[in-house]
């Protein structure tokens, strides 16, 4: 009886670690914070080409996908940045924890997984002559 009891604990002790462990990138939001600065408060700010406000903007987009920025003014030149992506920290984990365990390579599938590799951007514009 003692046997089979620790055989129980044993398969239930497992399968806890194994759910414990199984993607962090699951449960990170996919969303993710960005902020947008300009040189020129007035002018117009482009997000994936859609416009986000003027001057200075904070915005949530995809944390999966790469983020196209565009400023813009009469009189000044456009300014364009494109922001990549990068494995997030909870990603690395997902790969650390899947070496070991398997079932963490699950939340590589998820947007958690990654993240822009700048937070925030700051668009200095010039006069166009």
């Amino acid at each position: 009886m003692v046997k089979i009891l620790k055989g129980v604990c044993s398969i239930v002790l497992a399968v806890s670690i194994m759910t414990l462990q199984l993607g962090c990138s699951m449960f990170a939001g996919s969303m993710q914070k960005f902020s947008v600065n300009t040189s020129e408060p007035d002018a117009q700010i482009y997000i994936n080409g859609e416009f986000a406000g003027t001057g200075s903007v904070t915005k949530e987009v995809p944390r999966d996908q790469t983020v196209s920025v565009m400023a813009k003014k009469d009189g000044f030149y456009p300014v364009t940045r494109d922001i990549g992506i990068q494995m997030s920290s909870t990603g690395v984990l997902d790969i650390v924890g899947g070496c070991i365990f398997l079932l963490p390579f699950i939340g590589l599938a998820f947007p958690g997984s990654h993240s822009l590799n700048l937070d925030s951007v700051s668009l200095v514009m010039q006069k166009a002559n």
